[in-house]
């Protein structure tokens, strides 16, 4: 299905929703004790990626499509190219660079061990089960070493919507969590504004055999 950028504010809402509630279903009372006593990230999406994560439930839940893997431009790609944008834009040695560089390996950590986790939908799961071989076992030469290999804008963006949730989990202070702001909302605004580049144009269409195996998942 081709990318629409015309949904309601409400359907996003709803997704951000259903992807929060598979956190908390998977982490019990101890996102939910965090919920309410951590300081939280009001993390603003651009409306392009609001207008995705909706085209992307529908294409996965209704339309019983996926996202085609290995990704074309998958998360490793991503952040090294949006490290090549603001790297510029940093003073090299200065303290914003080292945050800037700790918090783009965050992500990606943040990322590598989210993903399996909550930010699949059931239709998917048979398919990340066929593609653990190409990172299981894989050797300095291969070029998927991990999920972020793989995986692309669409996985990414299902966890930029996490993030508040999951970084209430953490001990951070007031003053960490509000840099942490800045610096995921440069990147989600950079992000935004090159998704023509970073998104699937196309979402693909399985095989029956695949949709019988991941409904009995």
């Amino acid at each position: 299905m081709s990318r629409r950028f015309t949904r309601p504010v409400v359907c996003f809402l709803l997704i951000r929703t259903s992807i929060v509630l598979n956190l908390r279903l998977n982490h019990g009372d101890q996102v939910e004790d965090a919920f309410h006593s951590k300081p939280m990230i009001n993390l603003p999406v651009p409306d392009h990626i609001q207008a995705m994560l909706v085209d992307d439930w529908e294409n996965i839940t209704k339309n019983n499509q996926l996202v085609p893997l290995p990704h074309r431009k998958p998360v490793t790609k991503i952040l090294e190219d949006y490290l090549l944008f603001e790297r510029p834009h940093r003073e090299e040695g200065s303290a914003g660079m080292d945050i800037l560089e700790e918090v783009v390996a965050g992500f990606r950590e943040y990322f590598e061990k989210a993903l399996s986790r909550i930010l699949l939908y059931r239709f998917e799961r048979h398919q990340h089960m066929d593609l653990r071989k190409l990172w299981d076992g894989a050797d300095a030469t291969s070029e998927y070493k991990s999920v972020c290999d793989v995986y692309g804008a669409e996985h990414l963006s299902r966890l930029i919507v996490s993030l508040p949730e999951l970084l209430a989990q953490t001990n951070m202070d007031q003053q960490s969590v509000s840099r942490l702001r800045e610096e995921f909302g440069k990147f989600t605004v950079w992000l935004g504004r090159h998704c023509e580049t970073y998104f699937v144009n196309e979402y693909e269409t399985p095989s029956q055999e695949y949709v019988d195996k991941a409904r009995s998942f």
